[in-house]
């Protein structure tokens, strides 16, 4: 059972609504496309390879035979050659991201584990990437716990994590992985707190000194440390009270708000959101700890307002923008709120961890995830959506199906009819000559 759905987490996910909204067909011609405010400017794992990957999707996505494209794929990454491997990988990430096939991954699942182990074990750099986004798809696909499972990827991904001889922009892309499989392959909560700890020890080298300093620490790493504090918030999420209760005394107060004054613009949001999270946490469980510090106030106050010439534009505005949003949710009460349009249904977020979820799980599935809204079981019951939708999709889809196959008996029959027409023509034209 994924632990978002156990009793004691069911408040914290309660704040994100869903509706059906009586559109006519006529409105719902282009059913996947999705209406959405407020959303937080996060950078989307697509960035880097996107250029590459939209020439590949059309082709991949414009064949009927997905299983042959998902055989063919898994042979690739048996093949000694890095090209040939990175491309059955961008092939199963497109398939993966804008498809939803329980069935056809479930059925290949010990091949795809066993060459996706493989690959990221490699610890190449760009097939590591690769290997690292496809690996949180496929668990997005299988949508269930699995504490054996996670395991098997655990000890592929954390040698790499750990090893600082690794590029960072590796290592982070690992950090992002782990998360997603934690949050949805591990019941066991003690691994779960095993694995924050291992997130922690990444980015505790960005926390405040004791002298009051800030340490220096590169791009590169603030990247890493970013990523971490990310998938670390994301398993806070999952932990029952009595543990929320203990990180939020330990966390909530001075560690986390020390990361606020880095120097880089992602880590410092990432903070900001991640404390915004916690005191959402401690303010469902009644925690003694859910009114933050004076202090705190003051420093997002600081951050929400702040305007310095030495950041650029964009970097000032984002922050602002979120720190603004912070501030307001300690002294007003408000909350994120926007809504996602897809299809006949409506998606509302109003919480901090509602916001957690869709920004990671949109940023790994792209244009897909109205697909994997709409589809995908484990993804609407991370956002409390209506099960019945479930089932009236699969039922719209055999219906499409069927008809799908009449058009084309009823296509081969017209074919017929008109070759037979073809052929009288041609012997009457032959005896009129």
């Amino acid at each position: 059972m994924p632990k978002h759905l156990r009793k004691d987490r069911h408040s914290r996910n309660a704040p994100i609504k869903t509706s059906r909204t009586d559109v006519d067909d006529e409105v719902l011609a282009d059913e996947d496309m999705s209406v959405c405010s407020n959303i937080s400017d996060a950078t989307s794992i697509y960035d880097e390879i996107e250029a590459g990957l939209n020439a590949a999707t059309t082709v991949i996505l414009s064949s009927d035979n997905l299983d042959e494209k998902l055989d063919s794929a898994i042979e690739e990454l048996r093949n000694k050659d890095l090209k040939t491997r990175e491309h059955g990988l961008c092939t199963l990430q497109a398939l993966f991201s804008q498809k939803y096939l329980p069935d056809q991954v479930a059925n290949r699942s010990e091949n795809i584990i066993e060459q996706l182990i493989s690959c990221l074990k490699k610890g190449n750099e760009s097939e590591g990437k690769l290997a690292a986004i496809v690996t949180s798809l496929f668990f997005i696909q299988l949508g269930e716990s699995n504490d054996e499972l996670f395991q098997k990827f655990r000890d592929a991904i954390m040698p790499i994590l750990r090893d600082e001889t690794k590029s960072s922009s590796l290592r982070t892309r690992y950090a992002q992985t782990i998360g997603i499989v934690c949050f949805i392959g591990c019941e066991d909560i003690a691994s779960s707190v095993d694995l924050m700890k291992s997130l922690e020890i990444i980015f505790s080298k960005s926390y405040v000194l004791k002298d009051g300093t800030i340490p220096i620490v590169t791009r590169d790493l603030q990247e890493l440390h970013a990523a971490a504090l990310s998938s670390w918030c994301l398993l806070v999420s999952t932990m029952p009270n009595n543990h929320a209760h203990d990180l939020i005394r330990i966390y909530a107060p001075e560690k986390i708000p020390g990361l606020i004054e880095s120097s880089d613009a992602d880590l410092r949001n990432q903070a900001g959101e991640t404390i915004a999270v916690l005191y959402e946490i401690a303010r469902d469980i009644n925690s003694v700890f859910a009114d933050p510090p004076e202090s705190l106030l003051k420093t997002l106050d600081k951050k929400a307002n702040e305007s310095v010439k030495y950041k650029g534009k964009k970097e000032k505005r984002l922050q602002r923008a979120t720190f603004r949003e912070i501030y307001n949710s300690f002294e007003e009460g408000t909350s994120p709120e926007f809504t996602i349009k897809f299809g006949r249904e409506v998606l509302e977020i109003t919480s901090w961890t509602g916001r957690l979820y869709y920004n990671g799980f949109s940023n790994l599935l792209g244009t897909g995830m109205n697909v994997h809204l709409k589809e995908n079981g484990f993804l609407r019951s991370v956002f409390n959506l209506d099960d019945a939708a479930v089932e009236e999709n699969q039922q719209a889809k055999g219906n499409r199906f069927e008809r799908q196959l009449a058009n084309k008996a009823a296509f081969k029959l017209r074919t017929q009819a008109l070759r037979k027409t073809r052929d009288n023509k041609v012997i009457r034209s032959h005896h009129e000559d």
